[in-house]
């Protein structure tokens, strides 16, 4: 029977017990404003009412944009608090899932509070991003199942699973991996629909219903909002953004050096992020539900074995030698780790059941024992990672986009690449910072959709052709079309497009790189004086403050960089002295800025 049924208030009590305590832990170290990664595009989705990247994202975006119109604080952080009340709700369905597989209120309630301090999982509850939403999608769809299997009369909690399961396909498509564990579960309840033919008719109707959210991306890009992807006007367009086309369909990236690298080590980095006391909590669920459970075990084995073990070992990242690799992939291990958490307070209670056994005194008492050893790990862990996974005080993002459009010239051209563009976009088109400037993102640049977004948004930028392809319609193409306005570069355009080396050199202007014709001389006595005003005027972060593992770290650089190469310059012309002032100033910044230090080592050896 589901403890769900009757007027039994205490599972709910639990549920919000623990739905409240990770609401508080998460709302206290939430982001207030944007920070690295996909969280600017998404806010800026939302707040517009536009189209994210694909797959289009089209649910997390309308239940953003109503967070977007909360009367308080700021837009990033009413955004960010879809993801802090996503992920605590999670917190409280594991908790009910775990309550109805082990009866045992104690060991649900500290098992989903491991779920909820395990720190991979509490980092990626505090900023906008589509995977609270997801994990919360999971969680429900898993609760829905383990009542329907304990009641295979009831038919809501399937359909309501199958509704569940579309709604999930509109938000993130890893969701996908959850229908083998579902499949063998419906598979075990044949009987159920042989006795109700119709049931799978309405579950397949239900199922389509869930998809609906995805009517909202033609809805969308027909306003033409000020950012929406993939310019969608028919069926065709639509299905290549759900698709993923641009990314490739069953790759994570496309993107030169981020592929390749041992599985073995993606799948280890996914074991490790579980931690070791809920490993092995896990572990003895897993014998728990082996013996007692066994059709759990199984639904339990196959749902991790898809979304974790085999959904890693065929993603193309290589978290050995590409730069922020491991951050990329760890939001993908958030599933994996849902659908493990229940087996935690099944592990707590058949090692209560243990324990009774060989010591010989009641199961409660055991029960409570285990879960007061749980419960320190529990404020432990809590306690240990506060300080690092905490985003409340994190504005490198924006001080960093501040200072890029601070230094722009008046009217000027900014080519972006890189987790920066995102970040920029969000300052131009949601607060108008920087709106003289034209922004051009430069991976979009070979998709036709997004020229025609810029020539619409920006009658005096000159595109010269239809599609970039770094061959014949590069760079140099587009910089000789806009000779009259200034060039800046934000990040680095890469090795791919070296058209621009002929005709033009790179000219260093505080963060930002400027496009130069090889006719204009800048001597270095004046290019030192423009910088030092410039560098004098931008606010580089704290290095104690940066997450290392995330793309903060190429904003560090960018603020190191540009000392690094006036150093450089210096060096060339016999200069060592003031090129090691100015190596010394890059590691001040960034001590890990190898570089630097090999330059500075290199003047020592001279």
């Amino acid at each position: 029977m589901s403890i769900l049924a009757g007027n039994n208030f205490k599972p709910w009590t639990g549920a919000a017990a623990v739905t409240l305590a990770s609401g508080l832990l998460y709302f206290l170290t939430a982001a207030r404003d944007i920070i690295v990664g996909d969280t600017p595009e998404l806010i800026t989705a939302a707040v517009t009412l536009g189209v994210a990247h694909p797959p289009g994202y089209p649910l997390f975006t309308m239940l953003g944009h109503l967070f977007s119109l909360l009367p308080f604080n700021s837009i990033p952080f009413r955004v960010n608090l879809f993801a802090l009340v996503c992920d605590s709700l999670t917190v409280g369905i594991v908790f009910l899932t775990a309550l109805q597989l082990t009866r045992s209120h104690l060991a649900a309630a500290v098992g989903a509070l491991l779920l909820a301090v395990n720190p991979v999982f509490w980092s990626w509850s505090l900023a906008a991003e589509v995977f609270p939403l997801n994990n919360l999608l999971a969680a429900s769809m898993l609760l829905s199942l383990v009542i329907w299997r304990d009641q295979p009369t009831r038919n809501a909690p399937l359909l309501g699973t199958f509704f569940l399961f579309g709604l999930a396909l509109t938000n993130q498509h890893t969701s996908v991996l959850l229908a083998p564990a579902f499949c063998f579960l419906l598979w075990q309840q044949r009987s159920t629909f042989f006795a109700q033919p119709a049931l799978l008719v309405a579950c397949a109707a239900v199922f389509l219903l869930g998809l609906l959210p995805y009517a909202y991306i033609p809805w969308a890009s027909a306003r033409h909002p000020i950012h929406h992807w993939g310019e969608v006007s028919s069926l065709r367009d639509i299905l290549r953004v759900i698709a993923r086309r641009n990314y490739g369909s069953f790759r994570l990236f496309a993107t030169a050096g981020y592929t390749g690298g041992s599985p073995l080590l993606r799948i280890a980095a996914l074991c490790f992020s579980l931690g070791l006391v809920p490993i092995v909590l896990i572990t003895l669920g897993a014998i728990q539900a082996f013996r007692h459970q066994r059709w759990y075990f199984w639904f339990v084995a196959i749902a991790f074995a898809f979304t974790g073990p085999f959904f890693v070992w065929i993603t193309n990242l290589n978290v050995r030698t590409a730069p922020s690799a491991l951050f990329v992939l760890q939001r993908f291990f958030l599933l994996p780790l849902v659908v493990l958490a229940p087996l935690v307070a099944v592990g707590m209670f058949g090692l209560a059941e243990f324990i009774s056994r060989c010591a010989r005194f009641p199961t409660t008492l055991a029960m409570r024992l285990v879960a007061a050893a749980c419960a320190v790990v529990v404020a432990v862990t809590g306690g240990a990672n506060y300080r690092h996974v905490d985003q409340s005080r994190n504005s490198v993002a924006r001080v960093f986009a501040q200072d890029v459009f601070a230094i722009m010239p008046p009217k000027s051209i900014l080519l972006a690449n890189g987790d920066v563009a995102f970040v920029l976009t969000y300052l131009q088109k949601v607060e108008n910072v920087g709106k003289d400037t034209t922004l051009v993102l430069l991976p979009l640049l070979s998709a036709p959709w997004y020229i025609k977004q810029l020539q619409t948004e920006h009658s005096d930028f000159v595109v010269p052709f239809n599609r970039y392809d770094s061959q014949s319609q590069n760079l140099k193409v587009l910089v000789d079309a806009n000779r009259q306005r200034t060039i800046c570069i934000a990040g680095t355009i890469g090795s791919d497009d070296q058209s621009l080396d002929q005709d033009y050199w790179p000219a260093q202007r505080g963060l930002l790189i400027t496009v130069e014709p090889k006719s204009k001389t800048i001597g270095l006595d004046d290019m030192i004086a423009e910088n030092e005003r410039l560098l004098a005027s931008c606010h580089p972060p704290p290095f104690a403050t940066i997450h290392l593992n995330t793309f903060e770290s190429d904003i560090l650089n960018m603020y190191a960089w540009p000392l690094f190469r006036i150093g450089n310059d210096c060096e060339r012309v016999g200069l060592k002295e003031r090129a090691r002032g100015w190596f010394e100033r890059a590691l001040r910044i960034n001590p890990n800025f190898a570089q630097a230090r090999e330059a500075l080592a290199g003047l020592d050896r001279n």
